[in-house]
């Protein structure tokens, strides 16, 4: 099964558009003066490289930030399709993003403002493929654990993570604020139920596998 990325309307602007202006605002990024992000989403892929935001491993902060995102190491293996044929998509901008492992973000929680880790960009393969190296993601605020998917610019999806196997990251020592806060979530049902769930494999010795089809 697949999940469908759904076009956010202007006024939910989220995700890339706005993670990119704080970065800017910040000075994390390696840029030139003057880039914006309608020139990144109109194909500037030498601007958004340079920028630091381009990377498979999201574990460490890049540019000017600094900080290492700590947890059970997770690779999320994302496959991205055309919503009308079923056929892969080549050359697309895949901007992933989630929560440390006690279920906060860099960039916007109190005390992260200055990490911008667990965030980054890849680009499909010809067989639309992309991986990316992170960590398993904590939970937060009676929401169910989850990684946050969007495919540049403005299409964005929330990709959920099994119950097994958030049991078994979470009762690794670091992850016992999450272990709490997911006995108080039920599974994510706004965002389409078990249609957004991830198939996770592997196991904590050689490190855990989220894999999952999204359609634009």
């Amino acid at each position: 099964m697949t999940v469908q990325v759904q076009a956010l309307p202007k006024q939910r602007l989220e995700g890339f558009a706005r993670d990119f202006a704080l970065l800017r605002r910040r000075r994390m990024l390696s840029l030139d003066h003057g880039v914006t992000v309608a020139a990144l989403a109109g194909g500037r892929t030498d601007d958004l490289s340079r920028s630091g935001l381009v990377r498979r491993d999201l574990r460490r902060s890049f540019g000017k930030a600094t900080g290492v995102a700590r947890g059970v190491p997770l690779t999320v293996r994302l496959r991205l399709v055309s919503a009308n044929s079923g056929r892969p998509l080549a050359g697309h901008a895949l901007y992933l993003w989630h929560a440390d492992r006690d279920g906060a973000y860099s960039l916007h929680s109190p005390g992260l403002e200055e990490r911008n880790y667990l965030r980054g960009v890849q680009f499909t393969d010809e067989s639309g493929w992309t991986t990316f190296s992170t960590i398993f993601p904590g939970a937060h605020d009676g929401r169910w654990p989850h990684l946050h998917v969007e495919a540049v610019p403005g299409a964005t999806t929330q990709v959920a993570l099994p119950g097994d196997a958030c049991a078994t990251a979470y009762g690794t020592l670091g992850y016992e604020q999450s272990a709490t806060h997911l006995a108080l979530a039920t599974p994510v049902t706004e965002d389409g139920g078990e249609l957004t769930m991830a198939t996770v494999t592997g196991d904590l010795g050689r490190g855990l596998v989220a894999t999952r089809t999204i359609s634009i």
